[in-house]
């Protein structure tokens, strides 16, 4: 489920902020999909005072990372790491290419390891 910040404290699993709306949707849906409910924090919302809607991982960009820090407190994982440049591009279509299900994997490993820190079973790297 895909929630506008902002929402409930606690609905969240995982928390979006990225600077382009229509980025921001794409990952929300391929999130969503895997049956994970997600909020959108948009950008302007990091310089306010709120309260953040529940959130376990903050997905962002590499330029927002020290920001979302600063603000939210939780795990951070950066989507770019997930985009890369594809060497056909000229004959196939688009230059980039996005990584999801090894995105879905690395969200879901950063959630299970801030699970376990916060039950505090050490396990966690």
């Amino acid at each position: 489920m895909l929630l506008d910040f902002p929402s409930e404290p606690g609905q969240a699993d995982v928390l979006i902020c990225l600077d382009n709306p229509q980025v921001a949707k794409h990952i929300g849906s391929v999130l969503s999909a895997r049956g994970l409910t997600v909020a959108t924090v948009p950008v302007s919302g990091l310089d306010a005072t709120f309260e953040q809607p529940g959130g376990q991982v903050v997905v962002t960009h590499t330029a927002m990372i020290g920001r979302v820090r600063s603000r939210l407190h939780l795990p951070v994982v950066n989507v770019e790491a997930f985009i890369f440049e594809r060497p056909d591009h000229s004959t196939t279509g688009a230059p980039k290419q996005f990584d999801g299900p090894a995105f879905v994997k690395r969200v879901m490993t950063v959630m299970s390891d801030a699970e376990r820190r916060r039950r505090g079973d050490g396990r966690a790297a």
